[in-house]
């Protein structure tokens, strides 16, 4: 059935488009391996094509471009290290508009670093534009084995909307998996993920073209955000550029759950499109995308303030003075000596200085590991002027002095 609505979809668009209206085809999976190839290789100085891991049925690859400046010469340290964004798409095999976002998104970052790497700076970009490549060969929601992956992770694991029953294609259904995390795709996103300094992750469906929550915060099985007021400060902000409301999610295991809950990132699901189950848009796809790409590059060019950010305006050999310019509040704040244990967005605080570093949080949730959200920053190293240690007038007149005779000496030696 699903069939023959594809047949008659591509027939309706095709001739009810205006002469003046662009039908562009959406990607394959093979089309789309290819061109992610191609474009990665375009940019060998700042960007690497991998794959990650085969998918459960069909043996297929699910790749990845990993995006920073002079890539081939960091570390896996360094790189691990940088504030990354993650995006990724065909969570649900049926949704091509989603693999579609990520490329067009990967592709704009690469061609701005281009001109001007300092777009780059700092930071790295990570694009995985189908976890669930058989669902994306086969045009269904499910993976090979009848698993929603975006009910399978592990995080809120079949709390809510969710089915025990696999769903196979043509049928959509919700089911969770056997276990959490017990898919194949669903582990190799989870473990890909684990390699990165999460800030920001967006993960791209389509079906209603909003933007969708990591859990419910309202109504029955509600759960608060710990750091709603970074989320609620992003989503006016990319309202603000894309248009897009947000509301809760239709069902627990989520992927943005465990984004969230385990790695500690700002995690969302975008619904790019209301489209589903058509190879074809009766625009093109850039076109029909517009919006939504705004808001990921809200998030990519702002990524280093995405949670607390702290500026130092001043430093003395004892204090040190903060300006906190990030979208959401830092905590545990510390220079060694006392802890303030919040500072709001644009607050500014003076604290004492006993160490060489300063350390905050930039998020209040912690996620499965210590320190994912934890922040160093190097603090100047001062005398105090009223100890003494600094050289006095007299001390440097001296040396002045013994310096002058050991060199009249040298050249007496010289002419003697």
């Amino acid at each position: 059935m699903k069939y023959v609505f594809t047949i008659v979809a591509l027939a309706f668009l095709v001739f009810s488009a205006q002469p003046s209206e662009a039908v562009e085809a959406l990607h394959t999976y093979n089309s789309m391996k290819e061109d992610t190839q191609e474009l990665a290789s375009q940019y060998p100085e700042i960007a690497i094509y991998s794959e990650q891991g085969i998918s459960t049925g069909l043996d297929l690859e699910i790749f990845s471009v990993d995006v920073a400046l002079n890539i081939t010469e960091l570390s896996d340290e360094e790189l691990h290290a940088l504030p990354t964004m993650y995006v990724d798409g065909t969570h649900h095999g049926n949704e091509g508009m989603s693999a579609e976002a990520s490329f067009l998104f990967l592709q704009d970052v690469l061609q701005r670093s281009a001109v001007d790497p300092s777009y780059l700076e700092g930071k790295r970009l990570v694009v995985t534009p189908s976890v669930n490549p058989d669902g994306y060969v086969l045009d269904c929601r499910s993976n090979w084995n009848g698993v929603d992956l975006n009910r399978n992770y592990p995080y809120m694991w079949g709390m809510y909307g969710t089915s025990d029953t696999p769903n196979f294609c043509p049928v959509s259904g919700t089911y969770r998996g056997a276990s959490e995390g017990s898919e194949i795709e669903t582990q190799v996103n989870m473990e890909f993920m684990r390699n990165m300094n999460l800030y920001v992750y967006f993960s791209a469906h389509t079906g209603s073209n909003d933007i969708v929550l990591p859990w419910k915060i309202t109504g029955e099985f509600a759960v608060p955000i710990a750091d709603w007021e970074l989320y609620e400060y992003f989503l006016n902000e990319s309202a603000n550029v894309s248009g897009l409301t947000y509301r809760d999610p239709g069902g627990a295991g989520e992927s943005i759950a465990w984004g969230y809950g385990a790695r500690a990132a700002l995690s969302l699901i975008v619904e790019v499109d209301d489209m589903q189950w058509s190879p074809l848009v009766s625009t093109t796809i850039r076109g029909a995308l517009s919006n939504e790409l705004l808001m990921y590059d809200l998030a990519w060019e702002n990524l280093e303030l995405v949670g607390g950010h702290l500026q130092i305006i001043d430093e003395t050999y004892n204090s040190v003075t903060l300006q906190n310019i990030g979208w959401g509040a830092a905590y545990n704040v510390t220079a060694g000596n006392e802890i303030v244990e919040k500072v709001e967005r644009n607050q500014i605080i003076t604290i004492s200085k006993n160490s060489n570093f300063l350390q905050y949080n930039r998020l209040i949730h912690e996620g499965e590991e210590a320190d994912l959200t934890l922040i160093s920053m190097n603090l100047t190293s001062m005398q105090n002027p009223e100890n003494g240690d600094t050289p006095s007038i007299g001390f440097i007149s001296a040396s002045l002095t013994l310096l002058a005779i050991a060199t009249s000496r040298k050249r007496n030696d010289y002419n003697n």
